[in-house]
């Protein structure tokens, strides 16, 4: 029986739809942007949080980090420590650790720098994870002088050795060091973050690493046991300080926790939270169009009641009315969120992804019951009002009225009520995405002060113990320098540590400053690079003084060239040139003399609020470093000088890898890619909730007009100007934006400081952004009330008084 009902609810819902087909267009286009917008977030926030860890009874895994005991501040725990802590452990049975660094592997093949981890060998069985080939590490294997086994990923035995079962028992070399591979990981296990091979953490680090290199820490729970245990019986065993290291403790975390870091959660929780206020902004719209269309249909609906249909009756019929074009929405809305989540996965990088390696949103079955879901409850959630509206106390009134168009006093409330509730929830979300926008924009608009087009970077890491000594790194730099100035295709190059907008590179020193004297320890700091080659014709900055001779940049004189900035904080109106600076640190290094001074360019990532510090540059002689950076202005498409660089790496030593290879222009991009994926999400967020509040004021003012064209008909009559009728419709909605938009300015100032950390030289109460959306909310609310009204306004009297 209640099957043959719903089938006739359905039958008339879907009759009432099709006979309202711009109703019904409208409010599917404005909850399908909703939900779709809903949907792709929802499955980062589903990935990212809610999935359990991929792990055997993740529930009991804790992630394990150092703390100063005193400060509370975060510190570094060292294999020792973690040897020295594990046995006051009780609610933690078992524990392993981890180290990341990178290698570079030679097997025969081209060589290539790799994501690496040095593990404890019971890293694996903690996780619960075992090999697909192979075995994985014993005990023994983790022993000081244990011979050199390692464990690889699928991925990269499926690229480097074609997945060949031969790759088991292959002896491969890092960083110059023999290791025998006795296993390959399952598909897409990359623990802790993307990595390709393992190996033992105790040959790895030796005695020296072990007390002083930092490690990851974690642990499994025993039965019962909790985090807030783990951490009591930790803060009752306190490491004393030793050396230069303060004294410290274990402080235990979920791992889930531990695995998305602060700035991810925070920003994805905003999204969700902005994409959360989309669908409620849709649900009002279409709630208020609901009201509004509903007035006109009371004629009806009393004639249902007069024919016998019970209030409940006439309400189910609504509600199926609505939900189903919540659920035809919601497949609308599918195809938009699968391409919404493609989106976000073409715009994370793959360098630098946006969560743990086992992080992968999709399309699945959990996003669409989500979707679906979702439709079901703003289908319930935006008729409910107007179904109880429209099933009213005075269901036969309008058969006793000479019309059954006229308004309720209780439907203009609802009417009201809703409009400022769109407008607070539209100016909530136009205020988070401004100053997103703000941000995202103002990072685009900084200037480098130096042209990217044309340059091509990348990186060399000088490896193993062929390269301990500071004279066998200095000779390769000298040859590689020589090599890239007859690079066919190349306009200049230079050898520096530090690429600009690059994270790797470049060091900071305390400096003494001739004739000028400071308190000891609170010298200036300056950053410094060591380059080789041209550097300031690669890139394209002009000197004032001069460059550095060939025989300063091989030998080891103390000049530099300096930036403005340095040139401004330490002489400030003096000709630099001749001025002289030395390494505080070590009274017995030399005096540096200023050959020449550079513009400011733009050194640190544009993610950074810092600007450029006082930046000098000195023969590379200077820097005593294994990671080098090469950088090329070439006369074609940057990457037309790849395969040159890498032949002449090769030429000087066939085991060296070129890796971070990036023209310079991906490599600014990388340096703020998340702001430009933010910027544009909250840009087209906004851009949606204008649309839909534009949408939603013009619909009700829509049918308002429509119901009230024998009295507007009356008043022209009667001799009423057009703006004697339009100005009383701008008046009603100004006032209603005003007080939702106030209360949108106030729910931002309470919420937008959560995600101040996440801005950029914007602060989370910007007044220009929240001025900007204010006006252009209000502005857009006005339009859309004035087209319909000014349309209404033009009715023939006689046309409209004999319209009903």
């Amino acid at each position: 029986m209640w099957i043959e009902r719903l089938w006739r609810d359905l039958h008339s819902a879907v009759r009432m739809l099709a006979a309202g087909r711009l109703f019904s267009l409208v409010a599917i286009v404005c909850l399908a942007l909703g939900i779709a917008t809903n949907t792709t977030m929802f499955s980062v926030f589903d990935a990212m949080f809610l999935r359990p860890l991929p792990f055997n009874d993740p529930q009991q895994l804790v992630s394990i980090a150092g703390q100063n005991p005193d400060t509370k501040r975060r510190i570094n725990l060292s294999l020792d420590d973690m040897r020295d802590l594990t046995p006051a452990l009780h609610a933690i049975g078992a524990t392993a650790a981890y180290s990341s660094r990178t290698s570079t592997i030679t097997d025969g093949g081209d060589p290539e720098r790799i994501s690496t981890q040095l593990v404890t060998a019971n890293l694996f069985a903690l996780l619960g994870e075992t090999t697909q080939r192979g075995h994985g590490f014993e005990p023994t294997d983790d022993q000081i002088h244990a011979a050199g086994v390692a464990l690889i990923s699928d991925s990269l035995w499926h690229r480097r050795y074609a997945a060949d079962a031969a790759a088991i028992g292959r002896i491969i070399r890092l960083d110059g060091v023999p290791y025998t591979i006795v296993g390959v990981m399952p598909p897409k296990f990359q623990y802790p973050t993307r990595s390709e091979l393992w190996i033992p953490i105790t040959p790895a680090l030796g005695a020296s690493g072990a007390a002083t290199r930092g490690v990851t820490w974690i642990g499994r729970l025993v039965p019962g046991a909790t985090v807030e245990a783990a951490n009591a019986e930790m803060a009752s065993r306190v490491l004393p300080a030793r050396g230069s290291r303060a004294a410290r403790a274990g402080l235990a975390r979920s791992l889930s926790s531990a695995v998305v870091g602060s700035e991810e959660r925070t920003i994805t929780g905003a999204l969700m939270g902005a994409t959360t206020v989309l669908v409620l902004i849709a649900c009002a719209n279409v709630a208020n169009l609901l009201l509004a269309r509903g007035a006109r249909r009371r004629r009806e609906i009393a004639v249902r009641a007069a024919l016998g249909a019970s209030r409940g009756r006439i309400i189910r019929q609504l509600l199926t009315e609505s939900v189903l074009l919540a659920l035809v929405a919601a497949a609308v809305a599918l195809p938009l969120a699968w391409y919404g989540i493609h989106w976000v996965h073409e715009a994370v990088p793959p360098t630098e992804p946006l969560g743990p390696y086992y992080v992968d949103w999709s399309l699945d079955l959990r996003t669409f019951g989500y979707a679906v879901g979702i439709a079901l409850i703003t289908g319930v959630l935006f008729g409910l009002a107007p179904a109880f509206d429209a099933s009213g106390r005075h269901l036969l009134n309008p058969l006793r009225e000479a019309t059954g168009a006229s308004s309720s006093r209780r439907t203009r409330v609802l009417h009201h009520t809703l409009i400022v509730v769109q407008m607070a929830l539209a100016l909530l979300l136009l205020a988070g995405a401004s100053i997103f926008v703000r941000t995202y924009a103002g990072q685009r608009g900084i200037a480098l002060g130096y042209d990217t087009a044309h340059l091509m970077t990348m990186r060399v890491y000088l490896a193993g113990t062929a390269y301990d000594s500071a004279e066998a790194r200095i000779r390769v730099v000298d040859q590689l320098a020589d090599k890239l100035r007859a690079l066919p295709g190349a306009h200049a190059s230079t050898v520096t540590d530090l690429v600009p907008l690059d994270d790797q590179g470049g060091s900071d020193a305390a400096v003494a400053v001739e004739g000028r004297a400071y308190e000891e320890g609170k010298e200036p700091t300056v950053q410094y690079a060591g380059v080789g080659g041209s550097w300031p014709e690669t890139f394209d900055v002009k000197v004032e003084g001069r460059t550095f001779y060939d025989a300063e940049l091989q030998s080891q004189t103390p000049v530099a060239i300096v930036n403005r900035t340095l040139v401004d904080t330490f002489w400030p109106g003096q000709d630099p040139i001749g001025k002289r600076f030395r390494f505080a640190e070590d009274d017995k290094s030399p005096w540096i003399s200023v050959i020449g001074v550079v513009p400011d360019i733009r050194t640190v990532k544009l993610d950074e609020t810092a600007g450029t510090p006082p930046t000098a540059y000195v023969p590379h002689r200077f820097v005593s470093t294994r990671n080098w950076g090469i950088v090329v202005r070439t006369t074609a498409g940057p990457e037309s000088v790849t395969g040159a660089v890498s032949a002449a790496v090769h030429s000087i030593d066939p085991s060296l890898a070129l890796f971070d290879v990036y023209p310079m222009e991906q490599v600014r991009w990388l340096s703020y890619w998340m702001y430009v994926m933010w910027g544009t999400m909250f840009a087209v967020f906004g851009v949606i909730a204008l649309f839909i509040a534009a949408v939603g004021v013009y619909g009700v003012i829509y049918y308002t007009v429509a119901q009230r064209t024998k009295e507007i008909g009356l008043r022209v009559a009667l001799g009423a100007g057009r703006a004697q009728v339009v100005g009383p419709m701008l008046r009603q909605v100004a006032l209603l934006s005003l007080i939702g938009i106030g209360i949108g300015l106030v729910g931002a100032w309470e919420i937008n400081p959560i995600v101040a950390n996440l801005l950029l030289n914007v602060p989370p109460t910007d007044p220009l952004s929240f001025a900007v959306v204010s006006v252009l909310l209000a502005a857009i609310a006005l339009v859309a009330t004035w087209i319909p009204a000014w349309r209404a306004s033009a009715v023939n009297p006689l046309v409209a008084l004999r319209a009903e």
